[in-house]
């Protein structure tokens, strides 16, 4: 049966013009895929900027950028305050996260999935919310809590202050968390409990069960979920790059995008610094690729039969409740109700007038000339990429499932490429690349640097399903006479549409709170509303910035509602993971 079964799957031989359409398909990716990162390249080692008749080759930004690294060069601090800020975010954010993922899916925890989908809130909107969050609770003169603290105690030093280090690494961790809870989750619930099992009747209590069995077994998942973190902290560009500006702390994508945005503007260096927070990142990808490469020595799902069992909590479930409750207060409810308080503030105080309270900052934006523009091309946008990354990835996932070739190959390697490099240089890359041409500066170019960067969802989670259905559907239709392209739109589209809706909703809210590259490619007709806000908060004008982040988030609130109406349930697991 076995051998049938995988005589089934396996792909049929392929005819040359098939063959001569996979060599086709790899040109096409590889000159998507390739073209800003040897752009990027190119730049770092260009004099002038793109376009300048003056540039000239020359090395003299690579050895600014990594010689100063050594010589206290403008690339240096930034370095390491970019990884003194991942360091600790990656061990807290993971910490955190573990944590939530046993209490869920380990333990008799009541309200489970209820939790579950109140930790996954933070998923579906920018960091912005956070930053805006925190500063309004948080700002050492005027933040709310610090307000009460001094009506309280009748003290002048504020009690928390967002714009520090340590605020900065807050805000930070709790928008990381739902990663590492994500990355963990199932892993738990995968994990055969015989051995805890074992543990609990030869006497040993809840501690030593949690920490000489089940954390030793989620080691691999842990320092997986730890490295992916990291890379991403390493890359994250809003949080650092607001709040640090209020204490001259400098991140190394904040500091490029300085270089491409404020006078003097200096795109070799900004260009030359790109390929060294890629650098950066690659390194914690290459690690998290090797560790989850040789997952083997962590399975947790073994071929034997067993029905995951809960841990009984005892005495301790309204505890594990309770904290889980304060949690999720700190991380996601305190900070949204911040920004939707400071969005119906018409003027920030330093106290809370409830009878201040007003929709004048949501009727001042919508009066706005580049709010309605900021709108529609973030909708565009999203559902424009969503669109266009399950169409091309139905293509490439099943001609990498069913008519696997080195070339099919050679696409999957690409296609996976682009998620691992920081937004920031990427949108760099894209700007050397088409610099000067009809895209640059409109909202095409950004449409292009989504399609790229975000490809790799659609093609990864849809040839996921592709190989979950058995080919001797396709034969019979084949035997009935469909034709290979009515057999892919009436056996195949079909069956995949949970994945399908999943991937378009996944790919849609990721693009919609998207800021990284967009911040370096858009023009004044190709804003989006993560733009709008972040230009709001530089201007200083945060009623303005609260009340786009909350019509932000009830848009993309909306359009998962209305995804889980119409395809039910499924639909969230499976962008989920």
């Amino acid at each position: 049966m076995a051998e049938q079964a995988i005589g089934r799957n396996a792909g049929p031989s392929m005819t040359r013009s098939s063959r001569l359409a996979s060599w086709g398909l790899l040109v096409a990716v590889a000159a998507l895929v390739l073209t800003p990162l040897g752009a990027l390249f190119y730049g770092a080692v260009r004099s002038h900027s793109p376009g300048s008749r003056k540039g000239v080759f020359t090395f003299a930004n690579i050895d600014a950028v990594y010689g100063g690294l050594f010589t206290g060069g403008w690339t240096q601090v930034a370095t390491l305050n970019s990884i003194a800020l991942a360091v600790p975010v990656m061990i807290i954010s993971c910490a955190i996260g573990v944590f939530l993922a046993w209490a869920i899916a380990r333990t008799d925890l009541p309200g489970r999935r209820i939790f579950e989908g109140a930790f996954l809130l933070p998923m579906l909107y920018s960091p912005l919310v956070g930053v805006i969050g925190w500063s309004v609770l948080a700002d050492p003169r005027a933040g709310l809590i610090n307000t009460l603290w001094s009506t309280i105690t009748g003290l002048s030093d504020p009690l928390v202050n967002v714009y520090s280090y340590g605020g900065i690494i807050w805000v930070m961790v709790f928008y990381f968390v739902p990663y590492a809870f994500v990355l963990n989750v199932g892993t738990f619930r995968q994990m055969d409990p015989s051995l805890e099992e074992a543990a609990s009747m030869s006497g040993a209590n809840l501690w030593r069960r949690l920490t000489q069995i089940t954390l030793p077994i989620m080691l691999g998942s842990t320092a997986a979920a730890a490295l992916f973190i990291f890379t991403l902290a390493l890359e994250q560009f809003a949080i650092p790059g607001f709040l640090g500006s209020h204490i001259h702390f400098d991140s190394l994508a904040h500091a490029i995008y300085l270089r491409t945005n404020a006078y003097p503007i200096d795109l070799p260096g900004a260009a030359a610094a790109g390929t060294l927070l890629m650098l950066l990142a690659a390194v914690g990808l290459y690690l998290y690729r090797r560790l989850t490469r040789h997952s083997e020595r962590f399975i947790t799902v073994t071929a034997r039969g067993f029905k995951p069992a809960l841990m009984p909590l005892g005495k301790m479930r309204p505890v594990l409740t309770a904290i889980l409750v304060l949690i999720f207060f700190v991380s996601t409810a305190l900070p949204l109700a911040a920004v939707v308080l400071r969005a119906l503030m018409p003027v920030r105080t330093t106290g809370l007038d409830l009878a201040s309270l007003s929709f004048l900052n949501f009727a001042t934006l919508f009066q706005a000339q580049d709010i309605l523009l900021g709108l529609k091309n973030s909708v565009y946008l999203a559902a424009g990429t969503a669109t266009i990354c399950v169409l091309i990835g139905l293509i490439l996932s099943y001609r990498m499932v069913r008519l696997k070739s080195p070339a099919m190959s050679a696409i999957d390697y690409l296609v996976a490429m682009p998620i691992g490099i920081p937004g920031t240089v990427f949108g760099l890359g894209m700007l050397w690349a088409f610099v000067g041409s009809p895209l640059y500066l409109t909202v095409w170019i950004l449409l292009l640097a989504f399609v790229t960067r975000y490809l790799v969802y659609g093609v990864r989670t849809l040839g996921n399903g592709v190989m979950q259905i058995d080919k001797a559907l396709e034969e019979a239709a084949t035997v009935a006479g469909a034709t290979p392209a009515r057999t892919f739109l009436f056996v195949n589209v079909p069956l995949l549409k949970p994945v399908i809706t999943s991937v378009w909703l996944l790919i849609f809210m990721i693009v919609m709170r998207e800021i990284s590259a967009s911040v370096i490619l858009y023009g004044v007709d190709s804003v989006t509303m993560p733009i709008l806000t972040w230009g709001y908060l530089l201007d200083g004008f945060y009623g303005m910035a609260s009340a786009l982040a909350v019509v932000q988030l009830l848009i993309v609130g909306t359009i998962v509602i209305l995804f889980r109406w119409a395809f039910g349930s499924d639909v969230k697991s499976r962008a989920v993971a």
